[in-house]
């Protein structure tokens, strides 16, 4: 009995315990589509103004997050320099606007665009931004 009990604890002090490497996992998280990229789309699939005009019309309806606002200018920034229609271009002002209001969004970063928006355009778009600015 004694030579048996020795055997095993020689046995359990002999065994190598070689630690397991861990696997690194990486987590996924899942997350709602960015409003930026989903209007993106719907801009790139307009074919008309009146198409671009009812996406934004659409767009404007739908809240936006603080944090994907910065990302929805920039979109809507690039797509007002492209378009050429009065009536889009005037929706998009209009939406810059309301956007720049959102809370937890600092607006400081379309500053230089926004100027540069008014200094170009003629004097009636000019006018229509002013009373839609002055109207939020």
């Amino acid at each position: 009995m004694a030579a048996h009990l020795k055997k095993r604890v020689y046995e359990e002090f002999t065994k190598v315990v070689q630690p397991q490497e861990e696997i690194a996992t990486k987590k996924l998280r899942l997350t709602k589509p960015s409003k930026s990229a989903a209007l993106h789309i719907d801009l790139c699939k307009a074919t008309s103004p009146a198409d671009a005009l009812q996406y934004l019309l659409q767009f404007a309806r739908k809240p936006v997050e603080a944090e994907s606002v910065e990302g929805v200018v920039r979109i809507l920034l690039e797509h007002y320099y492209k378009e050429n229609d009065p009536s889009v271009r005037l929706k998009i002002a209009s939406l810059l606007g309301l956007l720049s209001k959102t809370a937890g969004f600092s607006p400081d970063c379309i500053m230089d665009d926004a100027i540069n928006i008014l200094q170009n355009e003629s004097k009636w778009c000019f006018t229509m931004l002013v009373r839609l600015v002055s109207n939020s």
